[in-house]
């Protein structure tokens, strides 16, 4: 499919790096401004976004000579496939009204698959796992390395593409077992045997029964271990 020459005209204007912003038209540099702001917020990911406009953006009617773009939102956390910016358009310093831009970006690195079928709670071995190089829009929540701390939730099979929805945290704590229980109250530290009477991960609240019968809420901070902080 051929597209415009407008358009691709305005493509180069906008992806041209030797370009003097100021001297830009002003939909050229709001596009340009909208690429910018989206690969930022994509800053920090694993792999690389390329990012670009895909048509003109259309401005509110606008009198004044100092015009500036705010950028407001993305439509989606993960800028990948088509997609919009939102932006708030100053025209010398008064809200002059907002703007979508139209965008689109794919994503370059590596993903994870399994090389077998697995169960569920596995947390896998480096020969059950293989990184494969990735070009296009990858599942919302793919995985670039498994992390720590963490098994299968549910059973895969060969090929799988692991995503964050496939996982789910390794318990430290089951229910019924004894738990070393750190009671603290300002600079005072007491330790006791309790029971743990739910699971949980790193981090997680859970209930725990000590010797006297009573009932306390702790965090999970360790295996077989749990915190109460009395009166915080």
């Amino acid at each position: 499919m051929r597209l415009p020459t407008a358009l691709l005209l305005f493509a180069c204007l906008v992806l041209s790096a030797g370009d003097d912003e100021k001297a830009l038209p002003l939909p050229e540099r709001l596009a340009r401004e909208a690429v910018e702001y989206a690969q930022a917020q994509a800053k920090g990911s694993a792999g690389q976004y390329v990012i670009r406009a895909t048509k003109p953006p259309l401005l509110p009617r606008m009198k004044g000579t100092e015009v500036q773009f705010e950028p407001s939102y993305l439509s989606k956390r993960e800028p990948t496939g088509a997609f919009f910016a939102v932006f708030r358009v100053r025209v010398d310093g008064r809200l002059a009204g907002s703007t979508r831009i139209e965008l689109e970006g794919r994503w370059t690195g590596k993903l994870l698959k399994v090389t077998e079928p697995l169960r569920r709670k596995t947390v896998p071995t480096e020969d059950q796992l293989e990184e494969i190089n990735f070009e296009g829009n990858p599942p919302t929540g793919a995985l670039t390395s498994f992390p720590a701390g963490y098994r299968l939730r549910n059973a895969v099979a060969t090929g799988h593409t692991l995503t964050q929805a496939d996982l789910e945290p390794i318990p430290l704590v089951n229910a019924g077992e004894r738990v070393r229980l750190s009671v603290k109250s300002g600079s005072l530290i007491i330790s006791a045997d309790a029971t743990a009477r739910g699971p949980g991960a790193m981090g997680d609240k859970i209930r725990v029964e000590l010797p006297t019968r009573k009932w306390v809420q702790a965090v999970v901070t360790g295996s077989g271990e749990a915190r109460v902080d009395w009166g915080s």
